[in-house]
């Protein structure tokens, strides 16, 4: 494994296409990955060999870039390169998920600027999951090892920064803290998704309205508030069936519903399948 390739990690999924690219490219992906991080990651790099962009999916830390620091949370994208002196940091009970690409060519700096990213750029985006997949995408390609992954990735990356420089939030000001809202809030759903039963509900206590609430997932999502936190209890409901082995009425009643009839349709509605077919009944 190359030497600037991080071992503090729990868990990585990583790719390399080529380390040493032919100089003359315009544009073209030398490696990648995800990594979910030790709670001790520290990486301190005086410079790098290629040009780097790197995306947090989940956690909380801090990026130092030429001297400048930054948080990172979800949503936070940052640039790094030659002679860009860096320190990226993990909080140790909100440890970093994050995704990177390396890359080279002729076209990469000019490419970086209009993604409002130049080396040693930091940002925000809004609908974060959006950048997500397009990561995913590239690692999709990237381990295929196919005559057509070096090309498929070239074009990825250049729909990566593309994508970026739509959900580019300003650096300051309303629609900044706005985002930070709406992860507050999503965060919210997750965390009391047992006992919120409704959107309403969770506004309210978040203190919010509700119509605030659905005006931010228009905004940073694709899907609803209701969606949301519907999937995130439906989620609970199949590790409470499968990893705690409690009964059908046993969740329903855990989790609120009127009935096992009600959980049952809803869970179906939501998952595709009955959770007597989750346990294989």
């Amino acid at each position: 494994m190359p030497a600037f390739v991080s071992r503090q990690v729990v868990a990585a999924d990583r790719y390399f296409l080529d380390l040493r690219p032919a100089a003359d490219e315009p544009l073209a992906v030398v490696c990648g990955g995800m990594e979910q991080v030790r709670a001790d990651y520290v990486v301190a790099r005086e410079d790098f060999p290629y040009c780097c962009v790197e995306f947090v999916a989940a956690g909380r830390g801090t990026v130092s870039l030429r001297g400048r620091e930054f948080p990172l949370a979800p949503g936070s994208v940052f640039a790094y390169g030659p002679v860009v002196p860096h320190v990226i940091r993990t909080d140790r009970r909100r440890r970093l998920r994050k995704y990177y690409v390396d890359f080279v060519g002729r076209e990469a700096p000019a490419r970086l600027r209009g993604a409002r990213l130049a080396l040693g750029g930091h940002l925000t985006v809004g609908r974060p999951r959006e950048i997500e997949e397009v990561f995913k995408l590239l690692q999709q390609c990237g381990r295929a090892h196919s005559r057509h992954s070096h090309l498929l990735c070239g074009q990825l990356l250049g729909v990566l920064l593309t994508k970026i420089a739509e959900r580019a939030l300003p650096p300051d000001g309303g629609e900044a803290q706005a985002f930070a809202t709406y992860e507050q809030f999503r965060e919210f759903l997750a965390a009391e998704r047992q006992r919120l039963l409704s959107v309403e509900q969770a506004a309210r206590e978040f203190d919010i309205s509700s119509a605030y609430a659905c005006r931010l997932f228009r905004r940073f999502d694709t899907i609803s508030p209701y969606q949301y936190l519907l999937r995130q209890r439906m989620n609970l409901a199949a590790d409470l069936l499968t990893h705690d082995r409690l009964l059908v009425k046993q969740v329903a009643a855990h989790l609120g519903f009127a009935d096992q009839y009600q959980f049952s349709r809803t869970f179906k509605r939501v998952s595709g399948i009955s959770p007597g077919r989750l346990l294989g009944r």
